[in-house]
């Protein structure tokens, strides 16, 4: 596993991810199904998701390290995901495995002339994550956290120490649940899906609902808009950024993909709009392949993918400095 480690043996790590995975069965179809009707798939997978979950595993495939904060089951669904995350090499030490409950679960189906998908999905009978449940010791000496909106009550808990150690936060703002705007005044980042945007904004242009999230809350303001790209509203101006254009298979996890790149770029040091260009084209390339994780680019094939697609000079070289 890549961590650090200091002079009394305490284990470091670039990211830590507290929020949702999940086990998830794709399948590519002709076209989405009618009412009592019957269907052949062209493919069937079996992989680890989950917003937070599949982040991290993108952070990992980009060079960085990360432990994740979850709660699962103790069922054959649970162990699928944790050792799915355990093989990206991803600490799981903290996770918490509920005792007799089933975990959460996917049926995605994809169709195969857009690339869009619809999901089905249950968290199972596995709980909550509750506050002060988890080991949340290695937040004080990460360098980035990265939440969810599915485990609201751990993640205010998480965002508060977090704050205390000075560590940014980054959002995946995916729906306005309970809780949320305590959990957005502890964040840094807010990167927020279309569905969001507009519960939270009324407003269904990404821009004008990432201005009016900036406007209420101070944050840096990001809106994903899928293939269109995404926009941010920050301190210092607007920056929009164009999605890439790629022969998509599958959309499933490429907000998830996007959050994980997005954090790559901030702990780079990178300014907003390589940022934005970065994670745009992370999460493209993930859509070449079935799932949110098998087409999760290296950072050394983002490199070489933006070298060949971007408008601007700054992928000079391989780690993108």
């Amino acid at each position: 596993m890549q961590t650090n480690t200091d002079k009394g043996n305490r284990v470091f790590f670039d990211v830590v991810g507290l929020g949702y995975t999940a086990t998830d069965y794709l399948s590519i179809v002709p076209y989405l199904p009618e009412p009592d009707t019957k269907l052949e798939a062209t493919c069937l997978s079996i992989q680890g998701g989950g917003p937070v979950a599949t982040g991290l595993v993108t952070v990992r495939r980009l060079g960085l390290s990360a432990s994740y904060v979850g709660k699962v089951g103790d069922d054959e669904f649970g162990e699928f995901m944790l050792n799915e995350l355990a093989t990206e090499d991803i600490d799981v030490s903290s996770v918490v495995r509920e005792k007799g409950a089933t975990s959460q679960f996917a049926f995605i189906m994809v169709d195969e002339n857009s690339g869009t998908r619809t999901i089905v999905w249950t968290r199972g009978s596995v709980g909550k994550l509750k506050r002060g449940e988890a080991n949340l010791d290695m937040i004080d000496t990460c360098k980035c956290l990265l939440l969810d909106d599915l485990e609201v009550e751990a993640a205010v808990e998480a965002a508060t120490r977090a704050r205390l150690a000075a560590v940014p936060i980054v959002l995946d703002a995916g729906s306005l649940r309970h809780g949320m705007r305590e959990l957005i005044a502890l964040c840094d980042f807010v990167v927020a899906s279309k569905e969001f945007a507009k519960q939270f904004a009324n407003e269904a242009d990404p821009l004008v609902a990432a201005r009016k999230i900036y406007d209420e809350t101070g944050r840096v303001s990001v809106v994903t808009a899928g293939s269109e790209g995404a926009v941010c509203v920050h301190a210092g101006g607007v920056v929009r950024q164009e999605g890439f254009g790629v022969r998509a298979i599958d959309t499933t996890g490429a907000g998830d993909v996007f959050h994980g790149a997005f954090v790559v770029g901030i702990l780079k040091g990178w300014e907003i709009p390589k940022v934005l260009e970065f994670s745009c084209a992370v999460a493209a390339m993930k859509c070449r392949s079935l799932g949110g994780r098998p087409g999760i680019p290296s950072l050394v094939e983002a490199i070489a993918f933006l070298r060949k697609e971007s408008r601007e000079g700054w992928w000079g070289s391989e780690d993108g400095r």
